[in-house]
């Protein structure tokens, strides 16, 4: 099971309003086999954030991560803050263990990591308390 800071990519993953794409996400707790995997999404689209500095940007809900800072992340890319995604256990065994839809690919150092569950909990009032106890 991904610990924290583990970078997902999700094969086919359903967006809210049902559209299935290419996702990377970014664990935030240690799943156990009997509970959710809880992440954050990621995005490279650009213009939705315009300018930001590296790191946390809260007036603009993001985490900022430069392109190459991150083995995985070829483009720049944004964490989006705070939105809390559950993934199921049983979803993320069935896509690991088969290979096919959510693979582990990296994982953010330790700093860059403490830094963004930082940010994260700026967002304190935005959290649901189930996800907080778990997360910090």
């Amino acid at each position: 099971m991904p610990g924290p800071g583990t970078i997902l990519h999700y094969k086919g993953f359903r967006f809210e309003d049902g559209t299935a794409g290419d996702k990377y996400f970014i664990v935030l707790n240690k799943t156990e086999i009997d509970s959710d995997c809880l992440v954050l999404k990621t995005t490279s689209q650009e213009k939705r954030y315009g300018t930001v500095n590296q790191g946390c940007n809260p007036e603009k809900k993001v985490f900022y991560i430069p392109a190459g800072h991150v083995n995985c992340f070829k483009l720049n890319t944004f964490v989006q803050l705070p939105q809390i995604i559950e993934i199921s256990a049983g979803e993320l065994l069935r896509g690991t263990l088969s290979r096919k839809n959510i693979n582990d690919i990296d994982c953010l150092a330790e700093p860059h990591f403490k830094q963004l569950k930082d940010c994260l909990a700026k967002f304190r009032i935005d959290i649901a308390a189930k996800h907080w106890k778990y997360i910090f």
